[in-house]
């Protein structure tokens, strides 16, 4: 069936074959032909008239007879689906053809401005009485009107539908090629776009923002089912609803029927509260994966309430089956990177597992970076990245050895270089994890100084990674207010006081002032997470009578004072 049917008929029009037709039936045989619609509106108008056409059609009356005439003839045609003689008014015939493309009649071309006998008197005198016009001009013109007959007309109606037959296939064939170029460069830019993430919920939505603009639909959902995915229950990964309480996502026995049978479904939706008689047309999708049914992609909601043809829903299906590869290597990915995450975890716990006095340091650190992210107004996602890398921050220490990570005394030049290269470590093993470049770069440099003079790179200010310098103040606190073999915690005011006085020097001043904005509350419960508690000023149980290392400096570059005292200087 022709669907651009405006875009059929423009490129009709192009082709000039009325002309070429009117020129060649003109010159030799004096046949006028016009192209009309199947409903009788004409395509082309006629510009070869004989002179008594020429004459009626100056008088608006005439004229309009004419205009009906030939329109009822292309009705007629179409209707009956083969050639049909009409006589007008002023006793003109058209032979009025039928254009057949693909199954469907989709123009009239008519052939006429002759006659099969010569105007008689009586039309001669009926004319002059209807248009005003002078008897010997009508009989003049009358004169030179063509006579054929109807078999003549016939034969040569018939070539030139044949020729225009040949034509409209040859603009259809062009038009469906036009069409399946677009719809393969529709489908690779989806398939591109939708390929661009690998996280499950930004597939879905990209893929199901793409539908929706392609099809004009206002709801739609991508639904991944339980079965084939391994789920307890089909999970929602993205839904659009407009403001008519139209749900988005499709009943249990749609999702059941498609899963079932491995194909499309139609159904009626109501609004949720609504009258019944309020419903619109939706459909829905199957997402396919090696043959399997993986998810749904429902779409509802078009203007005026129009429905999806079979063509349509057969590309749609097809983006269905690019939308559910994307879907499932993104699912892959997430549960491989989880797995990952898993081994890492394990790894980071089995760091901290070595001192009691780092326990659940990185979960504090990772929290709270996370907090001063939302707090300097930073999205989701990239609180959720800092928060990662937080977390990840220490895994580099995994390749310390363990007399150098938990040497209670000064490390010497050759330990303290093995210890500062835990960061860079810690960015190797996450790298081929396909983690974001923002965290492995705040794994990379979470012990750089705003001021310089840090680690790795001694890099300054602005040049820091934002996420680097919000694990660096985490860290600091959280390294201040937990306890030490060689030191007593801070306080929370006093870590607080030490992040301000070394703000713009080796803090970043704007997370500074981002993390000190955390609420109270939080910072509390962040702070019960784990590990060795902050202990009251007065003595420390793990303070032994031995010697305290004067000046030693730890991971966060804190220093321990002489033995006795409970104050802790930063390397600022």
């Amino acid at each position: 069936m022709l669907k651009d049917k405006s875009g059929f008929y423009e490129e009709l029009r192009k082709t000039g074959l009325q002309e070429l037709l009117e020129e060649i039936l003109s010159r030799a045989l004096g046949l006028t032909v016009v192209f009309a619609y199947p409903d009788g509106r004409p395509l082309t108008e006629p510009s070869n008239q004989c002179p008594f056409y020429a004459m009626l059609e100056a008088n608006p009356q005439a004229l309009a007879r004419c205009v009906a005439s030939r329109a009822a003839s292309a009705v007629a045609a179409a209707v009956a689906g083969e050639q049909v003689l009409h006589t007008c008014h002023a006793g003109l015939v058209y032979q009025a053809v039928p254009i057949r493309v693909s199954g469907e009649t989709v123009a009239v071309v008519l052939g006429g401005n002759v006659a099969v006998r010569p105007p008689g008197q009586e039309t001669v005198t009926r004319l002059v009485r209807e248009t005003g016009i002078d008897a010997e001009r009508i009989l003049e013109a009358a004169a030179m009107v063509k006579v054929w007959t109807e078999e003549r007309l016939q034969a040569v109606m018939a070539a030139v539908a044949k020729l225009t037959e040949m034509v409209a296939e040859l603009l259809y064939a062009k038009q469906e090629l036009g069409k399946k170029v677009d719809q393969f460069a529709t489908l690779f830019e989806f398939s591109q776009a939708v390929s661009e993430s690998l996280d499950v919920v930004k597939v879905a939505r990209r893929g199901l923002q793409s539908v929706l603009e392609l099809t004009g639909a206002s709801n739609g959902s991508v639904v991944m089912l339980p079965q084939a995915l391994g789920l307890s229950a089909a999970e929602v990964a993205a839904a659009v609803e407009s403001r008519d309480e139209f749900p988005a996502v499709p009943p249990g026995e749609v999702i059941a029927t498609v899963e079932r049978e491995a194909g499309g479904a139609y159904f009626d939706r109501s609004s949720e509260g609504g009258p019944p008689a309020k419903r619109r047309r939706a459909v829905a999708l199957p997402l396919m994966v090696r043959g399997r049914v993986t998810g749904m992609l429902t779409l509802e909601g078009r203007c005026a309430d129009a429905g999806f043809a079979e063509d349509e829903i057969a590309f749609l299906t097809e983006m269905g089956t690019s939308l559910g590869l994307a879907l499932e290597n993104a699912r892959q990915y997430s549960s491989l990177r989880e797995y990952y995450l898993s081994v890492v975890r394990a790894l980071a716990s089995a760091i901290e597992a070595k001192d009691v006095y780092t326990r659940g340091h990185s979960l504090r650190v990772a929290r709270w970076a996370r907090a001063c992210a939302r707090v300097l107004g930073l999205g989701a996602d990239e609180q959720e990245e800092v928060y990662l890398a937080g977390l990840l921050h220490d895994l580099g220490k995994v390749g310390i050895r363990e007399s150098v990570l938990l040497k209670p005394g000064c490390l010497d030049e050759q330990e303290r270089k093995e210890m500062q290269g835990h960061p860079v470590l810690g960015a190797r093993i996450l790298e081929p994890a396909k983690f974001s470049d923002a965290v492995i770069e705040a794994v990379r440099h979470h012990h750089e100084d705003y001021c310089g003079g840090g680690y790795p790179a001694g890099l300054v200010g602005e040049e820091i990674p934002l996420f680097a310098r919000i694990i660096r103040v985490a860290d600091a606190y959280d390294a201040m207010t937990w306890g030490r073999p060689y030191r007593e915690a801070l306080s929370a005011d006093a870590a607080r006081q030490e992040l301000r006085r070394c703000a713009g020097r080796q803090f970043d001043p704007r997370v500074v002032e981002a993390f000190l904005r955390i609420p109270a509350e939080e910072m509390e419960d962040i702070g019960a997470t784990g590990g060795y508690p902050y202990r009251p000023p007065g003595r420390n149980p793990f303070f032994t009578d031995g010697t305290i290392w004067s000046g030693e400096i730890d991971d966060n570059g804190l220093r321990a004072g002489a033995r006795g005292l409970q104050v802790v200087e930063l390397s600022c």
